[in-house]
């Protein structure tokens, strides 16, 4: 019984931390370039995956000179609003994932709950890094 409830534990962490891994994949894409972490910045203060795309779309739509110019302000709006957007969403995921974690811990044995804590620490850098919340 004891062993079904461990693995049940360590199921429920595993999955948690599956979706955690899942979101922050999101935000590592978001904040991969940026020391702010907000959006990757490329060349001309735009996204990485700004001019990546606008030559992509350029070559595969055979964009005309001023369709290309009108594409670049739109990805560049894009952007502006996408910094905007994570730099104000940003606070609550932290938020729900740490609330997460310490609802994990609330169901751990003492002891598991000091392996939790230690393992939360060894990522904790690698969270931050992903989240773009370098606090250090």
């Amino acid at each position: 019984m004891a062993m079904r409830r461990s693995s049940a534990i360590a199921g429920v962490v595993a999955l948690f931390l599956v979706g955690v891994l899942v979101g922050a994949l999101g935000a590592e894409l978001v904040s991969r370039r940026h020391p702010g972490g907000g959006p990757p910045v490329g060349h001309g203060g735009h996204g990485a995956g700004h001019g990546m795309m606008a030559a992509e779309l350029t070559r595969r739509l055979d964009l005309t000179a001023d369709q290309q110019r009108q594409l670049d302000a739109i990805l560049a709006q894009t952007h502006r609003e996408t910094q905007a957007l994570w730099r104000e969403v940003r606070p609550r995921v932290v938020a729900v994932i740490e609330q997460g974690q310490n609802r994990i811990a609330q169901i751990l044995t003492p002891r598991q709950r000091q392996e939790f804590e230690a393992y939360r620490h060894e990522r904790a850098e690698h969270l931050q890094h992903m989240l773009g919340t370098n606090s250090h």
